[in-house]
């Protein structure tokens, strides 16, 4: 007799575990599990309430099935903001976090049990989520997305352990400050607080218990001075929100309205992808589609701070669209552009607008919310001093800069010692700094520092978007070309729509002797934001080129990397270099002037940094590096 074909059926699957459960264990096991009874009431009954089934538990972890995808997602945001305010009223031992993650897909039904990619993906999912978050599916994001009053981050494209393709994941926002964190990972802000702890993402189904609502109210007021209102007659909003008002269409061809609507759709998508950016979802802007907008009025409708708003022309067989971006606290334009094309090549210029925006604007706000922060200097917070230094990472890698950046994110940690966003971006910030030390032990310091904190960073967040760039100077400082190059493209992963990660993988490719496929991927990352590219990424390519021997071609972009920032002492050594490749030592002689007058303890060692072969490198580019790069480095006088 043959066996029975099993039953499926289509769930949604809610898997969920303490944080650091085995260490608590390790430090105290009664109290350990008598909290855990009191986190298991509270998430057990949040599911039983909204339908849901626990059908599998182990130790500390739950898995639970829905039959409804908008009651898992309820039943999740509800017991994590009960615990969050369990969490605010308990002693630190006695605290817990969850992480939470959430699928829709096709189940394999035995007994009570369920099997198959449906349930593995959730446990992958949660396991890749934050302390205290709840990380959702694609598939479960589009089925609930438009029916609750939550808004949610685009993490990107992840491979998740054991799932044979890559899985797309969205996060929920969720207000987390004023929750004191878990004993084992004391982290007071987690890896999206700067942005969650001003957002109020409630699900307008959810009926909280009046205790969670007030200790919310009372955290929400605690804090109101935190970024300040930004008038006093308006409601305090995130300084990094932004939402897309649909797109006009001028073609006067209702027929055409497709294209004004399909930029809608891609553009609000992809500026998902922007750090720390919270997008409203475009729902919630449909009421605004062919109407005049007052930019004041609807931002605080709807409770952002910037809108980006466009229209679409057209032309005979070509089609112009423009963009721009408000600032409606001060209603003032910070950005513009214009896109002209071929409606022949529609989708290539929806891709093209789509990049360059979501490329643009993310310093765009940054900047704008960091100079804000500044003004507050007489009485700062971890996070005005955190924007501050995100901030400089537009301004180049001098060693000015770089410093600035280090004492912002160390004033950051006297006052919040465990904030993730300030410990990662020390750690990236020490990365960059370490290699531009002339002193041994100052350099190795810095890069031991960079890495410990990094590590530190990762064992809590795995996917946080700062430790990979210091992970990649410290394994490149070691000599390890595989595990530099793996960070790098994880780097780039998590951050495909920041510049600084094509930067990192284009000096890998480099060192690697891979100077063609370097030029390909920082021209990738320069077309993100192509008016405002980076000292870092100029001068990458100035490398690529001196490397294919294109030494005219090497000269005009470390020149052009010059004007950006004139002080950067490597810019100016392989500038030098070429000039002496070229044969032209009197402008030589004067690059090696500056390098000396901008660090006068500079040696081979801060100057080749980026630039020196690694062991696994290529044997043509050691070869290159030895019978030509450095010949015309001694040649030009630098310092060894």
């Amino acid at each position: 007799m043959s066996d029975p074909i099993p039953r499926r059926k289509l769930a949604a699957i809610l898997a969920a575990d303490v944080v650091g459960f085995s260490l608590k264990m390790g430090e105290n096991e009664d109290r350990t599990l008598r909290n855990l009874k009191a986190c298991r009431a509270i998430t057990d009954e949040s599911i039983k309430n909204h339908h849901g089934r626990i059908f599998t538990t182990a130790g500390d972890s739950v898995i639970a099935e829905f039959a409804s995808p908008v009651d898992a997602i309820i039943a999740a945001v509800e017991f994590q903001k009960s615990i969050m305010a369990r969490n605010n009223a308990c002693a630190e031992e006695d605290q817990m976090q969850l992480r939470v993650g959430l699928n829709l897909g096709d189940v394999i039904v035995e007994g009570d049990n369920l099997y198959g990619d449906g349930v593995n993906v959730a446990a992958r999912i949660e396991s890749s989520a934050e302390p205290g978050g709840v990380h959702v599916s694609a598939k479960f994001y589009e089925e609930v997305r438009r029916k609750l009053d939550l808004n949610f981050e685009s993490l990107g494209d992840h491979y998740l352990k054991n799932i044979a393709d890559p899985v797309a994941t969205f996060r929920v926002n969720l207000e987390l400050e004023g929750v004191k964190a878990a004993h084992s990972h004391s982290n007071k802000n987690t890896p999206n607080s700067i942005k969650t702890k001003w957002l109020i993402a409630t699900s307008k189904l959810l009926d909280f218990k009046k205790a969670v609502f007030t200790s919310t109210l009372l955290v929400i007021l605690g804090l109101a001075g935190f970024w300040g209102f930004q008038k006093s007659n308006q409601p305090l909003v995130n300084p990094l929100s932004i939402a897309v008002i649909p797109f006009v269409n001028l073609t006067g061809d209702s027929a055409q309205a497709y294209v004004a609507d399909g930029l809608t759709a891609r553009v609000t998508t992809d500026l998902f992808r922007i750090r720390d950016a919270v997008v409203i979802d475009q729902g919630k802007t449909l009421k605004f589609k062919d109407k005049a907008v007052d930019s004041e009025q609807v931002a605080k409708e709807l409770g952002v701070r910037f809108l980006l708003q466009g229209d679409v022309q057209k032309n005979a067989d070509k089609i112009l669209i423009n963009a721009k971006l408000t600032d409606s606290s001060y209603n003032k334009q910070l950005w513009s552009e214009s896109f002209i094309g071929d409606m022949s090549n529609l989708f290539a210029l929806q891709d093209q607008v789509t990049n360059r925006i979501s490329g643009s604007l993310g310093p765009r706000m940054l900047i704008a919310a960091a100079s804000e922060s500044e003004k507050r200097q007489s009485n700062p917070h971890a996070s005005d001093l955190i924007l501050q230094a995100r901030v400089l990472l537009e301004k180049g890698f001098d060693v000015e800069t770089l410093n600035r950046r280090v004492s912002f994110y160390r004033k950051a940690l006297l006052i919040e010692p465990e904030n993730i966003e300030a410990m990662s971006g020390l750690a990236q910030a020490l990365g960059q700094l370490a290699p531009r030390s002339p002193d041994q032990e100052l350099r190795g310091k810095r890069f031991e520092e960079s890495y410990n904190l990094a590590i530190k960073v990762k064992d809590i967040d795995p996917s946080n978007r700062d430790i990979y760039s210091a992970l990649i100077f410290y394994y490149r400082e070691k000599g390890d070309l595989i595990s530099a190059k793996q960070n790098a493209e994880k780097n780039l992963s998590l951050n495909p729509k920041s510049k600084a990660p094509y930067v990192t993988l284009g000096n890998i490719l480099n060192q690697s002797g891979e100077p063609d496929k370097a030029i390909t991927v920082l021209t990738q990352g320069i077309n993100l934001d192509p008016m405002n590219p980076t000292d870092n990424t100029l001068s990458a390519l100035g490398r690529a080129h001196m490397i294919l021997g294109n030494i005219n071609t090497s000269i005009e972009w470390l020149s052009k990397a010059n004007q950006i920032n004139s002080k950067v002492s490597q810019i100016w050594a392989y500038l030098a270099v070429a000039y002496a490749m070229k044969g032209e030592s009197e402008k030589s002689a004067l690059a090696v002037v500056e390098v000396k007058k901008l660090n006068p303890n500079s040696n081979l060692d801060t100057l080749t940094f980026f630039i020196k072969p690694l062991p696994a490198s290529l044997p043509s580019y050691k070869e290159w590096y030895q019978k030509t790069y450095l010949p015309a480095y001694r040649k030009a006088g630098l310092p060894e």
